[in-house]
């Protein structure tokens, strides 16, 4: 598609908000990608005609880039977007949408999907990191819609930062800041997909508490826990009181706890808003997070630290996708 068609495309997608029209917001995670069409007008956002499907990196980056193309085709169907968001976990850089070693999705080092998807829909795409997306979603839709300074935290198969300081996002020199899943909160401990150890990731991500539970396991520790048990399964083992399960989520929480802490110090953030799979295991918890925060923070975060799960859900990263799918239609329009 030439400038000028897509020029004429965003104009004819002006909405009643005097807004741009739907974009294609893409969320890459290390198990599950989704795209789904958003609809944004003023400081309200709707998420329809939602698909997903498995990442399945190891199948090779060729692959998965032709089954998102696929799906992000049938998902735009008859809707005309104006652009595509594509958040991703990490690290990547969001000038290029090149991979930097993303220790979760093997293989995909220095790839780059907008190349591809810009020129098989004709569209602009833009690119980001996960967490960094989210963190934008969650000031400008989120229950501290208008913070300048927050730090959006995600935990999941993985574990990013996303940081916005004076109401920009933070990317650093290549796009990988906000990599805090490799704070170091555990000395001596396990290593991460990357090969960290003792960070955050290696003792708190999904992927760190089944790798913990299956340690266990084969060291004969009496569990109702079975061999190959996911991270759901040892939430879930938890609140139906096993004990080794529950003694693995009490360990991952201090190490949490220890990760927050850190942030709160280094950054002084309006709050610290927390998301992804873990995380929503951990709600019926929260007490025993921020009590594990409050312990190992600075004093005036004592009885009072600004840590919050996310309101937005698992919508936070799909909305912050199209935030920088409408930031890219309005340079392309420009």
């Amino acid at each position: 598609m030439s400038h000028s068609a897509q020029t004429e495309r965003i104009e004819g997608m002006t909405d009643a908000s005097g807004g741009l029209g739907p974009v294609v917001a893409v969320d890459i995670g290390a198990t599950t990608t989704r795209v789904a069409l958003v609809h944004v007008a003023g400081p309200a956002a709707e998420v329809r005609a939602r698909e997903r499907f498995p990442t399945e990196a190891a199948r090779g980056f060729e692959d998965f880039a032709g089954r998102l193309d696929a799906l992000v085709r049938s998902v735009a169907a008859g809707a005309s977007p104006v652009a595509v968001g594509v958040c991703t976990a990490g690290p990547v850089d969001p000038a290029t949408g090149e991979y930097r070693f993303p220790p979760n999705l093997p293989g995909w080092h220095g790839r780059s999907l907008r190349p591809g998807l810009e020129a098989s829909l004709g569209l602009p795409v833009a690119v980001g990191h996960d967490a960094t997306v989210a963190a934008l979603a969650e000031t400008r839709f989120g229950h501290r819609r208008g913070a300048r300074d927050l730090v959006y935290l995600t935990v999941s198969t993985g574990i990013g930062a996303g940081i916005v300081s004076g109401g920009r996002a933070v990317t650093g020199h290549a796009g990988g800041a906000g990599e805090a899943g490799h704070l170091i909160v555990n000395p001596g401990g396990a290593a991460c997909g990357a090969g960290c150890p003792g960070c955050l990731e290696g003792a708190a991500s999904g992927a760190a508490l089944a790798a913990e539970a299956a340690r266990r396991i084969e060291a004969g520790d009496r569990t109702a826990l079975v061999r190959g048990a996911r991270a759901e399964d040892v939430v879930r083992a938890a609140e139906q009181g096993d004990p080794l399960a529950d003694a693995i989520m009490r360990e991952a929480i201090g190490h949490l706890g220890a990760g927050i802490a850190s942030l709160l110090a280094l950054l002084d953030p309006e709050a610290v808003i927390v998301g992804g799979g873990v995380a929503r295991g951990l709600e019926p918890r929260w007490a025993e997070v921020l009590e594990a925060v409050e312990a190992r923070a600075l004093p005036r975060y004592r009885g009072g630290a600004p840590v919050e799960p996310t309101t937005l859900g698992d919508d936070a990263s799909l909305l912050g996708a199209a935030v920088i799918a409408l930031e890219a239609a309005r340079g392309a329009h420009a």
